[in-house]
Protein backbone atom coordinates (compact mmCIF):
# COMPACT_ATOMS: atom_id res chain seq x y z
CA UNK A 1 0.00 0.00 0.00
CA UNK A 2 1.12 3.41 -0.59
CA UNK A 3 1.34 6.47 1.10
CA UNK A 4 -1.29 7.91 -0.70
CA UNK A 5 -3.86 5.36 0.32
CA UNK A 6 -3.21 4.92 3.59
CA UNK A 7 -3.32 8.82 4.20
CA UNK A 8 -6.99 9.47 3.16
CA UNK A 9 -6.58 11.34 0.46
CA UNK A 10 -10.13 12.78 0.58
CA UNK A 11 -9.70 13.66 3.95
CA UNK A 12 -6.64 15.10 3.56
CA UNK A 13 -7.66 17.36 0.35
CA UNK A 14 -10.49 18.82 2.31
CA UNK A 15 -8.67 19.82 5.37
CA UNK A 16 -6.70 22.19 3.33
CA UNK A 17 -9.97 23.35 1.58
CA UNK A 18 -11.19 24.24 4.76
CA UNK A 19 -8.01 26.72 5.44
CA UNK A 20 -7.75 27.87 1.70
CA UNK A 21 -10.89 30.51 2.40
CA UNK A 22 -9.43 33.43 3.06
CA UNK A 23 -11.81 34.05 6.01
CA UNK A 24 -11.48 30.64 7.84
CA UNK A 25 -7.21 31.56 7.22
CA UNK A 26 -7.52 34.88 9.43
CA UNK A 27 -9.60 33.16 11.62
CA UNK A 28 -7.20 30.67 12.50
CA UNK A 29 -3.87 32.83 12.15
CA UNK A 30 -5.79 35.06 14.86
CA UNK A 31 -6.30 32.44 17.02
CA UNK A 32 -2.42 31.41 16.68
CA UNK A 33 -1.52 35.04 17.28
CA UNK A 34 -3.66 35.70 20.20
CA UNK A 35 -5.32 32.47 21.90
CA UNK A 36 -8.76 31.81 22.82
CA UNK A 37 -11.49 33.98 21.76
CA UNK A 38 -14.66 34.26 21.86
CA UNK A 39 -17.17 34.84 18.33
CA UNK A 40 -17.93 38.18 19.62
CA UNK A 41 -13.96 39.13 20.50
CA UNK A 42 -13.51 37.36 16.56
CA UNK A 43 -15.82 39.23 14.37
CA UNK A 44 -14.89 43.02 15.87
CA UNK A 45 -11.19 41.80 15.32
CA UNK A 46 -11.72 40.64 11.38
CA UNK A 47 -14.87 43.47 10.99
CA UNK A 48 -16.62 40.74 10.02
CA UNK A 49 -20.92 39.44 11.30
CA UNK A 50 -21.05 37.08 14.17
CA UNK A 51 -23.09 34.90 11.93
CA UNK A 52 -20.26 34.32 9.45
CA UNK A 53 -17.56 33.85 11.54
CA UNK A 54 -19.65 31.26 13.34
CA UNK A 55 -20.53 29.68 10.14
CA UNK A 56 -16.77 29.56 9.76
CA UNK A 57 -16.05 28.11 13.28
CA UNK A 58 -18.03 25.58 12.72
CA UNK A 59 -16.42 24.54 9.66
CA UNK A 60 -12.72 24.46 10.85
CA UNK A 61 -14.05 22.81 14.62
CA UNK A 62 -15.45 20.20 12.21
CA UNK A 63 -12.13 19.72 10.40
CA UNK A 64 -10.26 19.55 13.82
CA UNK A 65 -8.52 22.62 12.77
CA UNK A 66 -10.43 24.40 15.97
CA UNK A 67 -11.22 23.24 20.01
CA UNK A 68 -13.63 24.94 22.07
CA UNK A 69 -14.05 25.30 25.65
CA UNK A 70 -17.02 26.90 27.73
CA UNK A 71 -16.70 29.17 30.36
CA UNK A 72 -19.84 30.09 31.53
CA UNK A 73 -22.08 31.68 29.17
CA UNK A 74 -19.16 32.42 26.76
CA UNK A 75 -17.60 29.73 24.18
CA UNK A 76 -13.56 30.91 23.84
CA UNK A 77 -12.30 28.89 20.27
CA UNK A 78 -8.47 28.31 20.09
CA UNK A 79 -6.52 26.28 17.50
CA UNK A 80 -7.20 22.05 18.44
CA UNK A 81 -3.52 20.75 18.48
CA UNK A 82 0.57 21.53 17.93
CA UNK A 83 0.22 19.88 14.97
CA UNK A 84 -2.57 22.21 13.30
CA UNK A 85 -0.44 25.10 14.41
CA UNK A 86 2.64 23.58 12.56
CA UNK A 87 0.64 23.02 9.71
CA UNK A 88 0.28 26.73 9.38
CA UNK A 89 3.31 27.98 10.74
CA UNK A 90 5.24 25.91 8.33
CA UNK A 91 2.87 26.82 5.57
CA UNK A 92 3.99 30.31 6.63
CA UNK A 93 7.32 29.94 5.82
CA UNK A 94 6.86 28.32 2.71
CA UNK A 95 4.90 30.77 1.58
CA UNK A 96 7.99 33.42 2.17
CA UNK A 97 10.26 30.91 0.40
CA UNK A 98 7.79 30.42 -3.04
CA UNK A 99 5.38 33.42 -2.38
CA UNK A 100 5.75 34.51 -6.05
CA UNK A 101 5.73 30.59 -7.91
CA UNK A 102 2.16 30.37 -5.78
CA UNK A 103 1.14 33.65 -7.50
CA UNK A 104 2.14 32.43 -10.60
CA UNK A 105 0.42 29.21 -10.84
CA UNK A 106 -2.23 29.55 -13.45
CA UNK A 107 -4.42 26.19 -12.25
CA UNK A 108 -4.48 28.30 -8.56
CA UNK A 109 -8.15 29.67 -8.68
CA UNK A 110 -8.22 33.90 -7.69
CA UNK A 111 -9.50 35.28 -4.82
Amino acid sequence: MNQQENLGIIELSRLFQALSDPTRLQLALLLIDKGPMNVSMISKELKKSQSLISHHLSCLRNCGVLKYNKEGQNVYYEIASKEIKGIILNAIKHVREYGSGILSCELIGNF
